[in-house]
């Protein structure tokens, strides 16, 4: 028997078929938009991919017993929908996992998408053997997915690790979310977007086509990255705040939570690497002795493989004694 991993980003999906140890013997990246539709729901389109991927890999889907699914956005435990999915709107209100379990006729377990990847870190990653990490990244947004005790943590609703709205200016920037100050408007891809036109224009770069009061555009984000790595100052400068206030809220986490491992990642922590040790210098500044002089602050281990183990895990891989031992509700 196999089990089936999926892992839908705003812009990509990956899809894997996993032996009983959890590694991908066939795997295949589409584009969300494609997974999601072309049914009379997403499910349906979802569902029609699935079974199709199987028959490309020559894989009767009756071998399959049981798929996991990460998502960016949050679950309601209780009712199984998905309440909030800024990046993928058209998965707002789905009950998703109940919907493919009934169309598919195997369990169907759905989680936060940062939330599979530290369960697959602390499965076979950087994590092994740790009971207590937290795992951050940092792309459009900034996700988190917390190992506590052994086990995945994800709060009395589903909604725990929301770490890039804790707030860190209490009167500042208006986030997506409604709130202000959230730590991902200081240190996220749609933050240094913000940014992107002023640093562009003053380093010369001339094709960035964001202008005063236009929509934001995430991608410009890899504008400054990129005048950064050139030496530009205020490229430069951008950086280096966006990762102080990254390192300030990894001291609260810490101070908090306790971890013996922070994770970090993302697609803004792997552009620009050197704020890895402007997070560690500011943790162990700002953070209380006991747990600073303790914490471990690392990159990942098994890169975009990290989500599909996490759903091979959620779903009762060869260990899952890191899932959290709640039971879902519903069928499944």
């Amino acid at each position: 028997m196999y089990r089936l991993g999926l892992d839908i980003g705003a812009t990509k999906t990956m899809m894997a078929i996993m032996d009983n140890v959890g590694h991908s013997l066939w795997r295949t990246k589409l584009l969300s938009a494609d997974v999601l539709q072309g049914g009379v729901t997403p499910a349906d389109a979802l569902a029609g991919n699935i079974l199709g991927f199987c028959q490309q890999a020559g894989i009767d889907f009756s071998v399959i017993d049981g798929i996991g699914i990460g998502f960016p956005g949050i679950m309601d435990r209780a009712s199984q929908a998905i309440t909030s999915c800024p990046n993928l709107p058209i998965l707002d209100g789905l009950c998703l996992g109940p919907d493919l379990a009934e169309r598919l006729g195997v369990p169907v377990l759905v989680e936060n998408d940062v939330n599979l990847i530290a369960l697959g870190e602390h499965f076979k990653g950087r994590g092994k053997g740790i009971p207590d990490l937290a795992c951050v990244f940092v792309g459009s947004g900034i996700g988190c997915g917390l190992i506590l005790r052994g086990s995945l943590y994800s709060g009395a609703d589903g909604a725990a690790g929301e770490f890039g709205h804790t707030v860190v200016e209490p009167e500042g920037h208006l986030c997506t979310c409604g709130n202000r100050g959230c730590l991902e408007m200081y240190c996220s891809g749609k933050a240094l977007a913000l940014q992107a036109h002023s640093i562009v224009s003053q380093a010369g770069n001339k094709s960035s086509g964001q202008a005063a009061g236009s929509p934001v555009r995430w991608v410009d984000a890899e504008l400054v990255i990129r005048a950064a790595r050139a030496g530009h100052p205020a490229a430069l400068e951008a950086m280096r705040k966006a990762f102080h206030y990254l390192g300030l809220g990894i001291a609260n986490l810490t101070n908090i939570l306790n971890p013996r491992l922070v994770i970090l990642g993302g697609g803004i922590v792997a552009g620009w690497p050197a704020g890895i040790d402007i997070v560690r210098e500011t943790v162990q500044a700002r953070a209380r002795a006991v747990v600073r002089d303790r914490v471990v602050i690392d990159t990942p281990a098994l890169g975009e493989e990290a989500g599909l183990v996490g759903a091979f895990v959620l779903v009762g891989g060869k260990d899952n004694s890191a899932v959290e031992k709640v039971p879902h509700p519903g069928k499944f």
